[in-house]
């Protein structure tokens, strides 16, 4: 496990862990009312856009949790940072729907500028270049498809969080196929003949297994309503308060406080529990680490700090 936090980092965060078998590289910088931006590598994926990331702009997945700025106000930063870069191959946009209106405005109108026109008469975009631009809430009923260049298909589903505004949590599944079972304890020579015959589509069936979930922001009853989210292997989970002084503003906000860890924690199964959003107030990492001793050893083991 490496980790680096964005006090030592350039103002970046960076962790490198292995979940079950999986090595993901997470990296970027969250804080409440700030901004939020966390990359994995491994997934091509991007969650959230409240800033603009040196790298963000190459990953081909973008899936915004909700419209506060500290979220996605640099969406189109990253929109204009592939024009830049002559970024020719699709780029897939998640986001709930009251979002996409204004995103492709503001993209129009910076598009404008970049181009130095009047501004008199701006067009707005019927459709972005090499984007689709997708409503969150047509991925919750749902595998969404995501752009992948491994060899691994990538499929993504949302979940409606509880937040003072829409918020959607996202979960990344790998699709695989597993042998239907009537077909099991065969030989790997009949197998391959009723493959041929039959067609694999129609010996196997399809799997979606939950390889990372992402909350975006939330109370705590938007998590464990969902038990996607307290089994998936890796959980990216949203924690903005931890001293006693932060519990009613994480109540009225809808954000997560660490005493709702404390008074949940058996419900989680994760592997690994990545808490990201904390308060602008927490300078260093130990004045956090000060208010977890409530937590109980067993899931203390499991979380790692996004700071």
């Amino acid at each position: 496990m490496d980790i680096k936090y964005s006090t030592d980092n350039n103002g970046e965060t960076y962790l490198k862990i292995l979940s079950g078998t999986q090595t993901y590289t997470i990296r970027g910088y969250s804080r409440a009312g700030l901004r939020t931006s966390i990359l994995i590598d491994e997934i091509n994926v991007v969650f959230d856009m409240g800033y603009s990331n040196d790298r963000a702009f190459s990953f081909d997945n973008k899936l915004i949790s909700h419209g506060h700025t500290d979220h996605i106000g640099a969406l189109y930063t990253d929109y204009c940072a592939r024009q830049l870069y002559n970024i020719n191959k699709t780029n897939l946009i998640i986001m709930p729907k009251q979002c996409i209106k204004p995103f492709t405005m503001i993209s129009s109108a910076i598009s404008e500028m970049n181009c130095g026109k009047s501004g008199n008469n701006i067009k707005i975009f019927s459709s972005i270049k090499n984007t689709i631009i997708m409503e969150s809430e047509l991925c919750e009923t749902e595998y969404v498809k995501l752009i992948n260049n491994g060899k691994s298909e990538l499929y993504v589903k949302s979940f409606i969080m509880d937040h003072k505004i829409k918020s959607y949590g996202y979960i990344i599944y790998r699709k695989s196929r597993k042998l239907k079972p009537e077909y099991i304890g065969l030989k790997s020579s009949d197998i391959i003949n009723l493959k041929k015959n039959l067609g694999e589509q129609n010996i196997t069936y399809e799997i979606f297994t939950p390889l990372v979930g992402y909350t975006g922001d939330t109370s705590i009853s938007g998590v464990i309503k969902y038990d996607e989210f307290l089994t998936v292997p890796l959980l990216i989970m949203e924690c903005t308060g931890f001293s006693d002084d932060d519990c009613c503003d994480c109540c009225t906000g809808k954000h997560i406080h660490v005493n709702d860890l404390t008074l949940n924690y058996h419900l989680f199964e994760n592997n690994k529990i990545v808490l990201f959003h904390f308060s602008q107030q927490y300078k260093q990492i130990d004045q956090i680490l000060e208010y977890c001793n409530s937590i109980p050893e067993s899931f203390k083991n499991k979380l790692l700090f996004f700071f």
